[in-house]
């Protein structure tokens, strides 16, 4: 087992794709745990996102076997836009695409074959996410400003679509199945403003 780390990259006003470099791993039991005691995750996130450096900042935190994930980040001026991702098993894939201003993304998925894309274009969006299990898919399309994603799943072959589209909008998800029953799968897209849902059990709460 191979961990990866990719501690700090900048760029300032281009696009900035992070890859990894090895490191040794310690000996706690899940591939999560020996990340975290490995690179203290929650140590280096908070250094990340209250750096005040004017350029992109990410985070690219990887353990386990043929992960991939590239992080682009556009900036034309102002607030610089932020990315903290962190993958622990085998074949997790992650795409990243920040194009703005302020805004951040922080996402782990931890188990095996997960893919998430994620893409953030206009100011001060935010996706915070944790997948735990293996088969998932999550795709993320924010548009505008100052719009809010945040889930929590926990089973296997989830297969999500997210699209929030407009200014101040907000979507919570969790998500919860067992290990025999695959999560529920479904599209959202909340076009206009001020609209704020929360998803749960696959039930719609406003």
């Amino acid at each position: 087992m191979k961990a990866f780390v990719f501690l700090f990259a900048t760029c300032l006003g281009g696009a900035l794709t992070a890859h990894g470099q090895g490191l040794g791993t310690s000996q706690a039991a899940t591939a999560e745990q020996r990340l975290a005691e490995d690179l203290g995750v929650d140590r280096l996130r908070a250094n990340l996102l209250s750096s005040t450096d004017v350029r992109n900042n990410a985070l690219l935190l990887q353990n386990g076997v043929g992960n991939n994930a590239n992080v682009n980040q556009t900036n034309p001026s102002g607030t610089t836009n932020q990315a903290v991702v962190v993958q622990a098993g085998t074949g997790n894939t992650l795409g990243l695409d920040q194009n703005g201003t302020g805004n951040q993304t922080s996402f782990v998925q931890t188990g095996d074959d997960n893919q998430a894309n994620l893409r953030q274009n206009g100011t001060t969006n935010t996706i915070v996410g944790r997948v735990t299990g293996n088969n998932n898919n999550v795709n993320v399309d924010q548009q505008g400003a100052g719009n809010q994603y945040s889930t929590q799943l926990t089973g296997n072959q989830g297969r999500y679509a997210i699209d929030q589209l407009g200014n101040n909008n907000t979507l919570t998800q969790r998500e919860t199945s067992t290990t025999t029953t695959p999560l529920p799968g479904y599209e959202v897209k909340m076009e206009g403003n001020n609209m704020h849902l929360t998803i749960e059990q696959g039930k719609v709460f406003p």
